[in-house]
């Protein structure tokens, strides 16, 4: 039976001459990096120095966890979420799903496979600053967990994002929109996640005020 973790906030230390090679929910200097969102090419013209693969960055050792950004889309067309990663995937750059606003980005399963071998968890992040989701219910909230899982984590869908893989657990990075029956959502995913095989986690990033705008305590 799989082990389910609600974490409120990955550290992000300068851990100095000691570093973890891998993730640890037991401490409390584990380094997470968001990765997906090419914030240098988004100021600056040089391809060369652009965000690089998923694998390029997992390399390195002082790295623990990385959320993969942005899920920013909950309810697309054909009722899919869809994902926008700059420069590696989105919907300008690469096919659809038919009948959604999903790219596929199944090219990217052997990098977060060859993270996860090397100890770290990749999760999808939810949000994001351009990310505004509202749900209106927690039945609306629940069955988006479904969808969640089918497609990203331990469940099966024809709509699966990275293909092969299966992520570690969703980040949610909630900075607009509804601040309702995320509850729900949550409580949705840990159910689902109660019966599998593998460990998988649930973290957020609040945002400077406490207690957070969206996602409260």
């Amino acid at each position: 039976m799989a082990s389910f973790w609600l974490t409120s906030l990955f550290s992000a230390l300068s851990l100095g001459a000691f570093q973890v090679s891998a993730f640890d929910n037991s401490r409390s200097d584990n380094v997470a990096v968001y990765w997906g969102q090419n914030s240098y090419g988004a100021r600056h013209s040089d391809t060369a120095n652009f965000q690089k693969t998923l694998s390029t960055y997992c390399q390195d050792d002082s790295i623990d966890a990385f959320p993969v950004a942005f899920l920013n889309v909950f309810f697309g067309p054909g009722g899919f979420p869809s994902i926008d990663l700059a420069n590696i995937c989105s919907t300008s750059d690469d096919p659809l799903f038919p009948g959604t606003d999903m790219p596929d980005c199944s090219f990217l399963a052997s990098d977060i496979q060859f993270c996860q071998s090397k100890g770290k968890i990749v999760t999808i992040s939810l949000g994001g600053e351009t990310g505004a989701a509202t749900f209106t219910s927690d039945d609306q909230a629940s069955a988006f967990g479904d969808t969640i899982w089918n497609s990203f984590l331990g469940g099966n869908s024809s709509v699966r994002p990275f293909g092969s893989a299966v992520l570690d657990g969703i980040d949610l990075d909630i900075e607009g929109g509804s601040t309702e029956h995320y509850a729900a959502f949550v409580n949705r995913i840990r159910t689902l996640a109660s019966g599998a095989n593998k460990q998988y986690y649930v973290t957020a990033a609040p945002q400077c005020p406490f207690p957070d705008a969206y996602l409260s305590t």
